[in-house]
């Protein structure tokens, strides 16, 4: 999850609590619009512009406060439509940016997943892919060519070497429902596009 960016849709002041690649969580004080109404999304980041057009996927209601200072959110799931490569780029960089923050943060709280792992991921798209599914305590592989994520493990690049195999498995295994969700954003973003995730360098 982000910490919240200001941002734009159709005119409405929003703000940007969650991003993917594929997608945003948008909260408004009004509604955007009912599911399957198209949208533009424009926000900064790092000094950087991003428009993408997305469809609203999904609508959720909620109280913030107390009696009569109590207002209504809406939290608005949509999926990106088209997305010009730089705000892409740009995109891939913020979700890469706040996955190693939150990388840092279990580990400061030794807690979660090491930081470390964020290394072991292959930089730069391959055809050739390995779905690491945890079945029942035990691991499954299964070669691929997509790169789609499984809710229960990851699918990253073939070059990886044994060692850094195992420790993302076994990072998985120890971490709770937030840090796998980083593992699988990581993992995605390291087998979505030719230049791989941004490097960067931990110290364990």
């Amino acid at each position: 999850m982000l910490e919240p960016l200001r941002g734009l849709v159709a005119n409405e002041r929003v703000f940007i609590a969650d991003v993917s690649i594929n997608g945003f969580r948008i909260v408004s004080q009004t509604t955007l619009g009912p599911p399957g109404t198209a949208v533009r999304v424009q926000f900064e980041w790092d000094g950087r512009r991003v428009s993408a057009d997305a469809r609203i996927i999904h609508i959720r209601q909620t109280l913030v406060g107390e009696g009569q200072r109590a207002r209504q959110l809406f939290h608005s799931g949509m999926e990106i439509t088209q997305v010009t490569e730089t705000s892409r780029n740009t995109l891939r960089e913020l979700v890469a940016w706040h996955v190693a923050k939150a990388l840092d943060e279990q580990k400061a709280n030794a807690r979660g997943i090491p930081a470390v792992a964020a290394q072991s991921f292959q930089t730069g798209k391959t055809n050739q892919l390995v779905r690491h599914e945890l079945v029942a305590g035990r691991w499954r592989e299964i070669p691929t060519n997509d790169g789609k994520q499984p809710l229960n493990g990851f699918t990253i690049s073939a070059e990886l070497s044994d060692s850094e195999v195992m420790m993302l498995r076994s990072s998985f295994e120890a971490g709770d429902a937030d840090a796998r969700k980083l593992i699988r954003q990581m993992a995605e973003l390291s087998v979505s596009k030719s230049e791989g995730i941004p490097t960067r360098k931990y110290t364990p």
